[in-house]
């Protein structure tokens, strides 16, 4: 009777220790699918992530490596049935990932959010490309974290992609609104900037709310910078027959008002002579005055910039191509080759800055000789 007991105690066990083994040999799996992965041997990986899902068709880690795998495998511009495949596996895995995802745990928060950036870029690009499906995920991704500049960045990139240009544009000056709120909450306007941190320090959050609200107003002026409209200020189509333009005048006053941000350092200034001579050098609409005017306000920039920052090379090469702009429209011979004199002039200043940063970085990493042995 005892014996026959056992045997029925060890029935019942069966089918609760079978899930815990099938379990453990998931995350075996799955550990040698990372070993794999992180050695870049993807058709290995894929392997054994597959082992790991029959295994636990429930593990969101697995399923999210799989489709990081099949896409790792993916040849952007290879038109074949099997490179299709890939993409095709790692949107069904991916897919599979957000299903299982109850990011109810800081690393499976992380999943998803990296899961959701897979999906939105996938369907942004050919040959899966579908704007609705990728401003769904794109969508997800922000309401999730809605306080993760990143999330936004990807939600603008891809609604410029699929030319909601204004959609864009509100998404840029959202996130620009929203680092510099952040800002200000920890460090009040007239207060100075905060420092950067030391090497072996971490950034305190006042600097790094500081670097967010930098980097969301560069990212508007660059995006004010781009040739998104036509001349009557609409948005651009090639229907139209118009010619593109940016919206430079506010590229320019968006530049200023970054510089408020960090008025001590020189870059700031110099992104704002980049952006004019790039302007005067390129734009194939502007007549000679235009030109010289545009050159001469980036040199006011770029002056600043050297007055900060006297051995900033970068800012000697672009003062002296603004130099050569004004060469160019110079009507007056002499004026002209002053102005050439002086563009080759930077340059040779600039190139000795750098060889001298160059010599400098060489002896700080060089090695110690070794000591003399004692006589």
């Amino acid at each position: 009777m005892k014996r026959r007991f056992q045997a029925m105690a060890l029935v019942t066990l069966v089918p609760l220790v079978l899930p815990a083994c099938s379990k453990v040999q998931a995350k075996s799996a799955m550990k040698d699918g990372n070993k794999e992965y992180k050695d870049e041997n993807f058709k290995r990986a894929i392997e054994n992530y597959q082992r790991a899902v029959d295994k636990d068709p429930e593990y969101t880690e697995a399923w999210f490596y799989l489709g990081s795998s099949n896409q790792a495998l993916y040849r952007p511009g290879k038109d074949t049935p099997e490179n299709k495949e890939f993409l095709q596996k790692a949107i069904d895995a991916y897919k599979k990932s957000l299903e299982f995802n109850q990011a109810d745990t800081e690393n499976l928060r992380k999943v998803k959010v990296n899961t959701l950036g897979a999906l939105t870029g996938i369907y942004s690009e050919d040959p899966y490309k579908d704007c609705p499906t990728a401003e769904g995920f794109a969508n997800q991704l922000v309401a999730d974290n809605p306080d993760d500049p990143k999330n936004l960045y990807a939600l603008a990139n891809l609604q410029e992609k699929c030319n909601k240009i204004a959609e864009a544009e509100e998404t840029y000056k959202k996130v620009e609104a929203n680092t510099l709120a952040s800002y200000r909450q920890l460090v009040p306007e007239g207060q100075g900037a905060p420092e950067p941190p030391a090497a072996d320090a971490s950034p305190s959050p006042s600097f790094t709310a500081l670097e967010n609200a930098w980097k969301a107003c560069g990212a508007l002026a660059a995006y004010y910078n781009k040739p998104l409209w036509d001349e009557t200020g609409a948005v651009w189509s090639e229907a139209s027959g118009r010619g593109r333009r940016s919206r430079f005048d506010q590229a320019i006053d968006i530049l200023q008002k970054c510089t408020q941000l960090k008025p001590q350092e020189a870059e700031g200034y110099q992104k704002i002579a980049t952006f004019f001579w790039d302007k005067a050098y390129r734009d194939p609409t502007l007549g000679d005055e235009q030109k010289e005017a545009y050159a001469d306000k980036g040199l006011q920039a770029v002056d600043k910039a050297l007055e900060l920052k006297p051995e900033y090379f970068e800012a000697m090469i672009y003062k002296g191509l603004l130099y050569r702009v004004k060469a160019t429209v110079a009507k007056n011979p002499r004026l002209r080759d002053e102005y050439l004199q002086e563009a080759q002039n930077q340059q040779k200043r600039a190139l000795e800055v750098k060889k001298q940063m160059d010599a400098q970085a060489a002896a700080n990493t060089a090695p110690l000789a070794p000591a003399s042995p004692a006589p």
